[in-house]
């Protein structure tokens, strides 16, 4: 099959530490193994984004600026749909696809144009901009329904994803489940001590997080409820990532007087990330959004790691309590101390809860299975009648 992938993301490219870009990578490297000729169309705009961060934002009202950043994301969406209209011409495509982003209705224009059904890959629900900051609501909400309708399928990463954009009107027959995965063959032959040895671990008790610190993963509340650990226990804490919240998780490591066992990585490629894995001994969600399927949680596992995760809907579709990780209430940083107390303390439930989580959460979850799930998809969508040629 003839695929050209359209990645509208501005100012980041494949092989960032962004999670929808993660996913897009390992599911392209996945359809070519499997013979697919796969043409990839990313956006990158670098420039832009450096100009709107270091000239508009600075110098705007919060809600000025956003407007504008919108309003230049929507502007920009259709400029990269023709190129990927271009490229799917060029290279006789049978389908596109497109990595779903907010105000970026290439994917639609670019079908429009030529024809070609539309998959929407890793959709998320307009609300999801509220969270992040939103200066156009209005338009988001508009540029989704544009991206869905014109989609012949669209793919979420979670059966709770499903239910939320049901709730913003999305037609369930166009919507299909295709979860994230991992590569489980990096995190084999992983030297987990010579790992933790460059990062100066010792014996402690290594809880670790990985992520982008988006308001929703509330590592703020894991500072917290590692500081209660501190005086009592040999542990050490690991964030790995870079995002809106790093600083202010931080910053809340140096008010709580923990920062001299607090070991911030910041943002790694993906190739980095199985080692630092590996050298946890428990990995940590410690808040997520109520939809989203936590690519983390399928690294910890994939790692042989012990996780503890906030007891949320997308949560449930990857981990059971007591048997393959430990959850707690959301937002709840007694209950979170508790279950790091208790693995702290305990290192054959570490081990125990590690090993189920790789068996039976990491096997079966390999991105080349998550890939043929979507290359089955796409090409059940057919050919439209009507091509067009121009609108």
């Amino acid at each position: 099959m003839k695929i050209t992938w359209s990645v509208p993301v501005r100012g980041e490219r494949l092989g960032s530490s962004r999670g929808d870009l993660v996913r897009a990578q390992y599911l392209i490297e996945a359809l070519q193994a499997d013979g697919h000729d796969v043409r990839v169309v990313e956006d990158g705009l670098s420039f832009t984004v450096r100009a709107y961060r270091g000239v508009v934002q600075p110098r705007l009202p919060r809600r000025v600026a956003l407007m504008l950043r919108d309003m230049g994301r929507w502007v920009q969406g259709y400029r990269h749909g023709r190129r990927v209209a271009a490229a799917a011409r060029e290279q006789r495509a049978d389908v596109i696809i497109e990595t779903q982003v907010h105000f970026a209705a290439s994917g639609a224009w670019a079908s429009r144009i030529t024809g070609l059904p539309l998959v929407l890959d890793d959709c998320s629900p307009s609300s999801e901009e509220g969270v992040l900051g939103v200066g156009l609501p209005g338009l988001a909400r508009h540029v989704l329904k544009q991206q869905t309708k014109a989609a012949s399928t669209v793919i979420a990463v979670s059966w709770a994803m499903c239910a939320a954009l049901r709730a913003e009107g999305m037609p369930a027959g166009k919507l299909r489940v295709v979860p994230n995965g991992v590569n489980i063959a990096a995190y084999e032959g992983v030297d987990r001590q010579a790992a933790r040895e460059r990062l100066g671990l010792g014996d402690q008790c290594v809880f670790g997080f990985i992520g982008s610190f988006q308001p929703w993963h509330e590592v703020e509340l894991l500072i917290e409820a590692f500081a209660r650990l501190v005086d009592d226990y040999r542990v050490h804490l690991v964030l790995v990532g870079d995002g809106p919240g790093r600083e202010s998780a931080l910053a809340a490591s140096h008010r709580l007087g923990v920062s001299d066992r607090v070991t911030a990585v910041g943002a790694v490629p993906p190739s980095d990330v199985p080692e630092l894995v590996c050298a946890f001994d428990v990995g940590v969600l410690p808040g997520s959004n109520d939809y989203g399927h936590p690519m983390k949680l399928t690294e910890y596992a994939a790692g042989g790691v012990a996780s503890v995760a906030a007891d949320l809907p997308p949560v449930h579709e990857v981990l059971q309590d007591g048997l393959t990780g430990l959850l707690f209430p959301p937002g709840n940083v007694d209950a979170l101390a508790a279950a790091l107390r208790q693995l702290a303390v305990d290192d054959q439930l570490r081990g125990r809860l590690g090993a189920c989580a790789r068996g039976r959460v990491a096997y079966g979850t390999a991105w080349t299975d998550r890939a043929r799930a979507l290359a089955a998809y796409a090409a059940s969508n057919g050919w439209r009648e009507e091509v067009r040629t121009s609108i």
